[in-house]
């Protein structure tokens, strides 16, 4: 238990069952707004006391500053990562600019190196995340989709998501060769809350395309809770074969939007395919930042997915080398950060597909 002087005496620590109601009521008054579904509501991974993993400072037993924690594994390919997400971080008022956050922020690292995770998600970019070391990363394509844009390829069935779905939606869910972990009822309570969706003050809807009464692709988007003019939406999740969810995204728009942006990996190459013949795009960073705990570990974890491509060793505690079939280099501990986040243009072209590491999209349903 950690104490230090803020004008007044403050503890930090981890929540207990009875104070996330109070941590529910402070994100609430930091970020709702009339109209808005309780934080509570939208994010119950964060207020979980079951994970009990979310930390605040108290004042005489009131909370006054709250960071949400939330653990996952992350497949990429045949690699398993530990990963954790902070979301929800907020301050009262009265009590901003002493420090209270960057303290809880430096227990929340402690809590991550102990739990064997080797990286941080982080939904926001503030100064107070940049200096602690996080970092932009990840390449995107957004495409910003209107009802005449698109014209499907084949004639799939395409209706709304069923309660017997299920079974089928979670076997394209862990076809895709990068994504969460997700079981059926995480899928399922996710989708209900609608974390990322519920800030725009929409809730998810999920469509599916079906052929010979074999689901072959879905999508989860947003709708708003009520009409609205001017309303853009936005792609939350999807899966499956790429030319059944151009004919998704046709059906889409015909929901009560006006338009609907899709933040796509540049790592989703047939599908980008598909959609640059009919749409425009911007490349972006991925939204957020993230935070390298462990470099060391997390090559551990991502062993797999360098099997048999890359060979990744120390020469000492600052320096490795990366071996592949035509080529040997020496590379700094810091530099190969960089290449695991953002991918490096000069880097061979053997092992240039490797890189950057192809992490999930971080506004699916697995938003914190």
């Amino acid at each position: 238990m950690l104490k230090v002087e803020v004008n007044e005496m403050v503890e930090f620590r981890l929540l207990e069952e009875r104070e996330f109601q109070q941590a529910i009521e402070l994100a609430d008054k930091v970020f709702r707004k009339e109209g808005h579904i309780s934080m509570g509501a939208a994010f119950p991974q964060v207020f979980s006391h079951a994970l009990h993993q979310s930390y605040g400072a108290f004042i005489d037993g009131t909370l006054v500053s709250f960071i949400g924690l939330v653990p996952s594994i992350l497949h990429i390919e045949s690699a398993e990562v530990q990963a954790y997400s902070i979301g929800a971080v907020c301050t009262e008022p009265e009590y901003r600019k002493r420090g209270i956050a960057n303290t809880l922020l430096q227990m929340i690292f402690d809590h991550v190196n102990k739990s064997g995770a080797s990286i941080l998600f982080i939904s926001g970019d503030l100064p107070l995340y940049i200096k602690q070391g996080c970092t932009f990363y990840g390449k995107l394509k957004q495409y910003k989709i209107q009802q005449v844009d698109l014209k499907p390829e084949t004639a799939y069935h395409v209706r709304e998501l069923q309660p017997t779905d299920w079974f089928q939606m979670r076997k394209i869910s862990q076809r895709r060769p990068v994504r969460y972990e997700q079981s059926i009822f995480e899928m399922a309570q996710l989708n209900e809350s609608a974390g990322f969706a519920s800030i725009f003050k929409m809730k998810h809807k999920v469509l599916v395309a079906e052929e010979n009464k074999q689901i072959k692709a879905f999508i989860i988007f947003g709708v708003p809770y009520q009409e609205q003019k001017n309303v853009e939406s936005r792609i939350i999740e999807w899966g499956g074969d790429p030319t059944a969810i151009v004919s998704l995204l046709k059906e889409a728009v015909t929901y009560g939007i006006d338009s609907l942006l899709f933040n796509i990996p540049t790592y989703e190459k047939e599908l980008i395919q598909k959609l640059d013949l009919a749409l425009e795009s911007v490349e972006q960073s991925f939204p957020g930042t993230i935070k390298i705990m462990n470099l060391d570990l997390l090559l551990q974890q991502l062993a797999p997915y360098f099997k048999d491509k890359l060979q990744i060793s120390n020469i000492d505690e600052n320096n490795k080398s990366l071996i592949n079939k035509k080529n040997s280099v020496s590379i700094n501990n810091r530099e190969l950060e960089e290449l695991i986040l953002k991918g490096n243009n000069n880097i061979d072209s053997y092992s240039k597909d490797l890189f950057p590491v192809p992490f999930p999209f971080p506004q699916g349903l697995n938003y914190v």
